[in-house]
């Protein structure tokens, strides 16, 4: 059974998503609050080590740390010396989804570091389709599916002798879940997913026209000046997503995001691909043509 509960994110210890997951998970479990001071988003699982210090301060909201995402879950671990069951990640005020996000996202930084430290961890993220790529100002009500489907996979958990496992054979669990008021929030899918692969970099020169786009909503067409020197690189990830009609295979996260279902995707922390392969010699192919021998 889970009991002890690690809560981080990336916006800060004073976000109202962190605070809704607070008071939902309290209900049923043993929770303690490392957040970063201030909001800390888009630093990925970037560490401070030698050039800085890093300060923590008790407050009443808990443990606030003059660092990273990932500086929490390691102050948590050896500063503090707390030993959780599994850490969580969130609730991040906006989605964390396509596989290029997961190195940026300070929300999924911060489960990885937990992974790598030996604690499962889940990071959960909200996207509101009425209101894309980064909701307004949200209440504690909106985060309220967010709450329930953390209290559902932390309850799918199962412990064994070396603590508790998380469903699906992760390591991490990427969450990201819809506001409450969407129409598809009453009953949600849960949908097994991948982090989607399509990526595309746009360059865009501050003061130059950006072509116009009909399939973007009013209010993001992407061409506001923002420097007066150099280019900016845009992601033309998220101008697809705001259109609602992407071209994603069945099972990525950006489509279930679209469809309004709770993706999760279970990640492995080593990203390995060589299996059963790994420990092979790799021989010189040169060596291995000139003997005459055919690769596989």
């Amino acid at each position: 059974m889970t009991t002890e509960i690690l809560l981080t994110n990336d916006d800060g210890i004073d976000a109202v998503g962190i605070r809704a997951l607070a008071d939902a998970l309290s209900r049923d479990y043993d929770v303690t609050v490392v957040a970063p001071a201030s909001n800390q988003s888009g630093v990925g699982g970037a560490r401070s080590w030698w050039d800085t210090t890093v300060e923590y301060t008790e407050t009443d909201a808990g443990y606030a740390v003059e660092g990273t995402p990932a500086d929490c879950v390691a102050v948590a671990d050896v500063a503090l010396g707390l030993d959780p069951d599994v850490v969580v990640s969130g609730c991040n005020h906006g989605p964390n989804i396509g596989a290029h996000i997961l190195g940026q996202s300070g929300t999924v930084g911060a489960a990885m570091e937990a992974s790598f430290l030996g604690t499962p961890a889940i990071a959960v993220s909200l996207y509101d389709r009425g209101n894309l790529p980064v909701p307004p100002t949200l209440d504690n009500g909106d985060f309220a599916v967010a709450g329930e489907v953390v209290v559902d996979l932390l309850d799918r958990a199962e412990t064994g002798s070396e603590g508790p496992s998380l469903p699906f054979g992760a390591d991490v669990l990427n969450v990201n879940v819809p506001a409450a008021d969407d129409e598809a929030a009453a009953d949600p899918t849960y949908r097994l997913t991948e982090p989607a692969r399509g990526f595309d970099v746009i360059e865009f020169h501050p003061g130059e026209a950006e072509p116009e786009d009909e399939n973007v909503p009013e209010g993001w067409e992407f061409s506001e000046r923002r420097g007066e020197m150099g280019m900016e690189l845009r992601d033309r990830f998220w101008r697809e997503f705001l259109r609602g009609d992407v071209a994603d295979d069945p099972g990525s996260d950006r489509l279930a995001a679209v469809e309004g279902e709770v993706s999760i995707s279970p990640l492995s922390s080593s990203r390995s691909i060589a299996g059963d392969r790994a420990g092979e010699v790799v021989e010189d192919p040169a060596a291995d043509s000139a003997a005459g021998i055919e690769q596989d």
